[in-house]
């Protein structure tokens, strides 16, 4: 390149912020070696096309995408329920500081509303930036990315889904104009990437790129139906955000609305 020439043969490696790397060619930073893809291909080894699968092997797959649904129907029940406890909380106060209405005190209680949100939010905030990284933003744009095999980095993890589980609660309590229906899809992949991993028979045979992210998008799918209350929809969402990947089957699309009636019916239940 033109400015190539202004370096010493024997000049140290130039450690490049990747946000200008196009700049310099060939990267010397050496960044995209400790990415990979996600391993699709794994499934079409000789190993697991010739395995044999046994009823309980199905049962258990039914069993996985059951509880996935079962755990973001209760996740969202939980939510919901910490968010009209908060909410509540705050306006009896208040209320209460306010008193009468002719001796009341406006500016406390305007002081003591304000100062709570603004607590709230700045309790999001700090879980988020210092936490929990990759819980930030809603979720959906990186799941588009994962199913079509982009192994983003922070996506999936403890830190990510309780920072997106308080952090939600924390953020809508506090008043900013967000809503729970794309935090609530990360969170029910994540919980879907958590199944996979729960100590129950045969469960050994879902730790795979490939069954982990069909429980993904029933996780997916499942956060959606219980934000709007709409199995069909749901599971029409995980589907539509996956395009152009053609990973999805019959059998999976009926696993995934078996998991976003179940969790629907978790949270109207609770």
């Amino acid at each position: 390149m033109s400015h190539s020439g202004h370096h010493g043969e024997d000049e140290a490696p130039v450690t490049m912020d990747p946000r200008f790397s196009a700049k310099v060619y060939p990267r010397k930073d050496n960044i995209f070696q400790h990415k990979k893809s996600l391993n699709f291909e794994l499934m079409n080894s000789k190993v697991f096309l010739e395995r044999k699968r046994d009823k309980l092997d199905l049962f258990m797959e039914w069993m996985a995408f059951s509880i996935v649904g079962i755990l973001t129907g209760l996740t969202a029940a939980i939510m919901s329920n910490i968010e009209e406890r908060l909410t509540i909380f705050r306006r009896n106060k208040a209320d209460e500081i306010i008193g009468g209405a002719d001796d009341g005190d406006l500016v406390t209680s305007w002081l003591f509303f304000s100062g709570i949100s603004a607590g709230f939010v700045c309790m999001a905030s700090a879980l988020t930036v210092y936490w929990g990284p990759g819980a930030n933003g809603s979720g959906v744009a990186e799941l588009i990315g994962y199913f079509n095999g982009i192994n983003y980095p922070g996506m999936v993890g403890f830190e990510t889904l309780v920072t997106k589980i308080f952090g939600v609660v924390l953020a809508v309590v506090g008043g900013l104009c967000v809503g729970k229906e794309g935090p609530l899809a990360h969170i029910g992949a994540n919980i879907g990437a958590v199944v996979v991993y729960f100590p129950l028979p045969r469960f050994e045979w879902f730790r795979n790129d490939t069954y982990k992210r069909n429980l993904m998008a029933a996780g997916c799918s499942a956060g959606v139906s219980a934000a709007f209350g709409a199995p069909v929809g749901g599971t029409l969402f995980a589907f539509e955000i996956s395009k152009p990947n053609t990973f999805w089957k019959f059998s999976v699309i009926w696993k995934v609305f078996a998991s976003c009636t179940l969790s629907v019916f978790t949270l109207s239940l609770i």
